[in-house]
């Protein structure tokens, strides 16, 4: 990202970044080089922090590398992967704690597990105490970001026991719900979500043929694009968009509202000020290029926003580019440009007015 992206985040509204860090990278190289690649991330935050933003450095195991991904890590907490993990976070810490800034948080690590709890084996529950052990240690002041399993759901939370950390801690918790509307037409979402396209939101008063008619046009134009098609796709998706339409209660702003109040039940239960509770991921995916623009994105984005808000919780929106190949949540139309999103941002509550201000000069490359 140009310094003046990042400007022009700043002057919208946004006041911190979520800078996504895959650890692979890092623990595959040697020492030395290991050394220079760690200096490279501290540039980044340093440039950051320059433009009046604060950084969340998250550590996102990547499935790409198998020896690296969450599950490898914490598969124990004696295997050489986790000790490797967790020297290279103490490392992190250690020198994000140097520049005593107070703009500044480490996560643990994204989305450790998609199981809530891990009843045979070794859980989450089992892991983050020992990581956030070893980063207070290095940095008592850092202020670290805890969170949970089920992909960092808010299912999680019942797991997760507060009394071995301290206040200046974040719960950093992700949403993506209704999946069947966020997540309709990627790729990489499961079976038969890649084949929907035109679920709507909230889902009373719309019909559930007429988003049956799009995915079969979404199938049709995947397969005219070379894409294999699993048998009885179509059928599996006609099941779950009846159900999503046919809901009850509906999907809608309640719904959503229902699932936030469970977490500020949860925190007034233990004792935590509803500040330090993160929406740190959610987005909704844009359509499959070549088909309609989805405009009840932007209803679920603010419904989403506003509730978290309410709530007294921060968010983080998930995310700035769009996907490598597939729609991706992006704030921005395309990489090349990264022209923004008007509707994506006011649908966050941003400032709109200095837009116009702020062009791209310059190539500006790609990032995941």
């Amino acid at each position: 990202m140009s310094d003046i992206e990042l400007q022009r985040l700043h002057a919208l509204g946004f006041d911190f970044v979520r800078l996504t860090v895959a650890p692979a990278p890092f623990l595959e190289i040697d020492e030395a080089r290991r050394a220079v690649l760690m200096d490279t991330l501290m540039e980044s935050v340093s440039r950051i922090r320059a433009t009046g933003l604060g950084v969340l450095v998250d550590p996102h195991p990547v499935h790409g590398k198998a020896r690296w991904t969450a599950e490898s890590i914490t598969a124990s907490t004696d295997g050489d992967q986790f000790l490797a993990y967790k020297d290279w976070l103490a490392d992190v810490a250690k020198r994000l704690a140097s520049l005593d800034d107070r703009k500044l948080a480490l996560g643990l690590m994204n989305e450790p597990q998609r199981d809530c709890h891990i009843q045979f084996g070794t859980d989450w529950t089992d892991v983050q105490p020992l990581l956030y052990a070893t980063v207070r240690d290095i940095a008592p002041d850092l202020t670290v970001v805890l969170t949970t399993g089920c992909w960092s759901g808010f299912d999680g939370l019942k797991y997760l026991d507060m009394a071995g950390f301290d206040d200046n801690t974040i719960i950093d918790l992700h949403f993506y719900s209704p999946i069947s509307f966020t997540h309709q037409g990627l790729p990489f979402a499961g079976d038969p979500m890649p084949y929907m396209s035109g679920v709507r939101y909230p889902g009373t008063g719309h019909s559930a043929q007429a988003t049956l008619d799009q995915s079969r046009q979404l199938i049709d134009l995947l397969i005219a694009r070379g894409r294999d098609i699993p048998d009885g796709a179509f059928e599996r998706l006609e099941k779950r968009i009846r159900a999503y339409y046919e809901a009850a209660p509906a999907v809608d702003r309640d719904f959503i509202a229902g699932h936030f109040s469970g977490v500020s039940d949860w925190a007034s239960s233990h004792g935590v000020d509803p500040g330090r509770l993160l929406i740190g991921e959610f987005g909704t995916a844009w359509p499959v290029r070549g088909m309609p623009d989805n405009p009840d994105r932007y209803v679920w984005l603010e419904d989403v926003r506003r509730v978290a808000e309410e709530a007294g919780f921060g968010w983080a929106f998930w995310e700035y580019t769009r996907g490598n190949g597939y729609p991706g949540f992006g704030f921005v139309l395309d990489n090349e440009t990264r022209e923004i999103d008007i509707g994506s941002a006011r649908a966050l509550g941003l400032d709109t007015a200095p837009t116009a201000q702020w062009e791209l000069r310059g190539t500006v490359g790609a990032i995941q």
